[in-house]
């Protein structure tokens, strides 16, 4: 299915063209009753890019019981409203988005348990970006989802002093993960899924242009 791609049989990453070269990507979790998303795009990302793929796999839209949004910005929210009429789920993010975010139905904090699908997901509050950015980790699996928590090159999108933004970055070195996965593609990297060594790499290269700022 076109902009679709499939990580593991049940976490699907849905990618929205913004630009050439650049896209944004909403996170799709299925469960064997319910399914969980990780950020909602703009207003059409539903009916357009989440729609077919919940269809092509038999499943409906009252299936969706938790959406997650890793921050406050508009490519990751937008869609709130719509996801929330469609589905009736509920919608979640991190205390210090709840005021940027009027669609929210609860917070979360650091160190909470979000169970999407059939997967749990840990809460990992990483400011930098945004003061309510989240990780959001599944510790089974080794998978980090990190919204745009690391950003690369795009130093632009640093919007908090960068020495909260740089020991944000430092703790997920520490995390123990095979698969990282950012909204965006970040440069260095220019794609955004990374696995392997590449994850280190693409964090350090991330703190060293935070501390050239």
């Amino acid at each position: 299915m076109k902009n679709v791609v499939e990580i593991f049989d049940d976490l699907f990453l849905v990618k929205q063209d913004m630009r050439p070269g650049w896209y944004y990507s909403v996170f799709v979790v299925f469960g064997e009753n319910n399914i969980g998303i990780i950020d909602t795009g703009f207003e059409n990302t539903l009916v357009d890019y989440v729609l077919p793929l919940l269809q092509g796999k038999g499943r409906n839209l009252c299936d969706v019981d938790l959406i997650v949004n890793t921050h406050r910005d508009g490519d990751h929210i937008k869609g709130n409203d719509v996801f929330k009429e469609k589905t009736g789920a509920s919608i979640v993010a991190h205390s210090l988005a709840a005021e940027a975010i009027p669609s929210l139905d609860k917070t979360m904090e650091e160190g909470d348990v979000m169970k999407l699908g059939d997967r749990l997901f840990k809460v990992i509050h990483t400011p930098g970006h945004r003061p309510g950015a989240v990780c959001m980790l599944d510790e089974e699996h080794k998978v980090i989802i990190t919204g745009d928590s690391v950003c690369g090159e795009k130093e632009d999108l640093i919007r908090m002093d960068k020495n909260i933004y740089i020991e944000s970055l430092r703790r997920l070195l520490e995390l123990d993960v095979d698969i990282m996965i950012m909204s965006h593609p970040f440069k260095p990297a220019g794609k955004n899924i990374l696995k392997g060594d590449e994850i280190g790499e693409m964090i350090r290269a991330s703190i060293g242009i935070a501390e050239r700022l």
